[in-house]
C-alpha cells in the first residue's frame, strides 16, 4: 500500500465521500508506522490477544501512524515523528459492555441523590464518552469517588489494559514508542467518531481556501 501525502488526502478530502475515506485509508491498509516492518502489526495483534484475548479482526492503527499525519481535527496534519504515539483502535462490544455495567451498578442507586462534586463530575465524564460509544479503560481514575469497592472490576479492566499496552515496550519494535488504546463497543461507533473527524478537518482545509 502506497501512503498518500498530506496534499493528496487534503485534495482526496475535499471532493470524496467522508464514509470512504475512513474505510479506504483509516480501516484499511498497512500503518505507516510499520511500513519498513510490516510484522510489527502481526507482533502487536498476538501481544493483545494473549493479554486482553482481543480478536486481530478488531485491533488497528489510528492516528497519525496510521496515514504518516494526525487526523485529529486540532493537530491536523502535523506528521508522524519519533516522538509521536502509536494510537490502537480496539472494538470489543463484550469488554465495553462489562465496563458499562460496572458504572450503571455504581451510578444506579446514587441516581436520585444529589452526589458530591468529585462523584458528579466522574459520571458526568462517563455518561459523555459512552454516549460516544468509546472508553479509554486505563485512564478511567477512581481516586476520590465514594464507595470504590462498587466500581473494582473497572478497576481491574483498568488496571490489565495499562498493563496490556505498557508491557509492548518490551518489544524492541515498541521500545521507543507510547502505545495507547481506545476501545469502542462496535466498528458503527468507531466509525461515525472517525468520519466526524475529518469532516471538521474538511471544513478547516474549505475555510483555509477560502481565505
Amino acid at each position: 500500500m502506497s501512503h498518500l501525502s498530506i496534499d493528496e488526502f487534503r485534495a482526496a478530502l475535499l471532493v470524496r465521500p467522508l464514509e470512504a475515506l475512513v474505510r479506504e485509508y483509516i480501516f484499511q491498509g498497512l500503518a505507516y508506522a510499520f511500513r519498513q516492518k510490516p510484522e510489527s502489526m502481526e507482533i502487536l495483534h498476538r501481544h493483545l490477544f494473549r493479554t486482553l484475548n482481543l480478536s486481530q479482526r478488531n485491533v488497528i492503527v489510528v492516528g497519525s501512524a496510521k496515514l504518516g499525519f494526525s487526523l485529529s481535527p486540532d493537530t491536523f496534519p502535523r506528521q508522524f515523528s519519533e516522538e509521536s504515539d502509536i494510537d490502537v483502535l480496539v472494538v470489543d462490544e463484550s469488554l465495553f459492555d462489562r465496563l458499562w455495567l460496572t458504572l450503571l451498578k455504581w451510578q444506579y442507586p446514587r441516581r436520585l441523590v444529589q452526589l458530591g462534586r468529585p462523584d458528579a463530575e466522574w459520571a458526568s465524564c462517563r455518561r459523555k464518552e459512552v454516549y460516544w460509544g468509546w472508553l479509554t479503560p486505563d485512564r478511567i481514575r477512581f481516586e476520590g469517588l465514594s464507595f470504590p469497592d462498587e466500581l473494582r472490576p473497572l478497576r481491574d479492566i483498568s488496571t490489565r489494559w495499562f498493563n496490556a499496552f505498557r508491557s509492548l515496550s518490551e518489544y524492541r519494535e515498541f521500545a521507543a514508542r507510547n502505545v495507547t488504546g481506545r476501545l469502542y463497543r462496535t466498528w458503527h461507533h468507531a466509525f461515525l467518531y472517525h468520519v466526524e473527524g475529518l469532516r471538521q478537518i474538511r471544513e478547516k482545509c474549505r475555510r483555509t481556501e477560502g481565505e
